[in-house]
């Protein structure tokens, strides 16, 4: 499927792999190496190449060509760090890495069986594969945004969910895992809550603003979404962030389960 939006350079630009990975962060060690999906402009995946010096390797693949050259420009000569251009579903690598990873990319990824076993199949026996996502199904805004962008949210989820994106991911995920054979699988909670006065607090609502942007157009071809009704919610949601919003929780899973190592001669 060709990719229906592009995201933000903006606000993967601010994410690292302290505040927006922590589970993984806990899992790494040097001398790993680590193959990160989804991998964006970098921002994580310059933490896990730091992660794992001294002697541990990190490749970032990501299907956006410019957030592959703005993430090799933004950090070239890094130790053990590198990227390439490439989609987890056409990901063939066999017992390659030690940590396989993807943090808010499944999201976007149809035939999500597909990816998770070749992501399986990428990682060494006895290696860890790590997912983060959402279940956007969970979203919860209080109070309650004005009605165009209700509208255009409950557009948004069927719009995905007629090209076969999971809107509950990080609810079905270690269903999924365990499905594929992975064992140990463990589920963390990573919700991202968002409350008036936090630091932050501006930037988390103004991500669905960045979905109007990059999603709107697909949408609205797809017939998911009028004109009218994309342009009524990028009119309304700014002042309603400014004026009302209170609270934003994005539901947010770390699943990981091991490959299991091949049985004994």
């Amino acid at each position: 499927m060709a990719q229906q939006h592009q995201s933000s350079g903006a606000v993967l630009d601010r994410r690292t792999l302290a505040n927006d990975h922590r589970r993984l962060a806990g899992l790494l060690r040097p001398g790993l190496s680590v193959l990160d999906i989804g991998c964006g402009t970098g921002g994580i995946t310059r933490g896990i190449a730091e992660a794992v010096q001294p002697g541990g390797a990190v490749l970032g693949l990501d299907r956006d060509a410019g957030h592959i050259a703005r993430a090799s420009a933004r950090f070239a000569g890094q130790a053990g760090l590198s990227f390439a251009c490439g989609d987890v579903l056409t990901l063939d690598a066999e017992a390659r890495f030690d940590v396989v990873t993807a943090a808010r990319t499944l999201q976007w990824v149809p035939r999500l069986d597909e990816a998770l076993a070749r992501m399986a199949r990428a990682a060494k026996p006895g290696g860890t594969i790590v997912v983060l996502d959402y279940s956007h199904e969970r979203l919860r805004w209080q109070p309650e945004p004005p009605a165009s962008m209700t509208r255009f949210y409950a557009a948004f989820l069927a719009w995905r969910a007629g090209l076969g994106m999971e809107n509950s991911l990080a609810d079905t995920l270690a269903e999924r895992f365990a499905a594929h054979g992975l064992a140990d699988v463990r589920v963390t909670n990573q919700d991202e809550a968002a409350r008036r006065g936090d630091p932050g607090f501006e930037a988390a609502l103004e991500i669905w603003l960045h979905v109007i942007d990059a999603c709107g157009p697909a949408m609205i071809a797809a017939g998911a979404l009028s004109e009218l009704e994309r342009d009524e919610a990028r009119r309304d949601y700014p002042g309603w962030c400014r004026a009302s919003a209170e609270e934003q929780r994005m539901v947010l899973r770390a699943v990981e389960g091991t490959r299991p190592r091949r049985a004994s001669a």
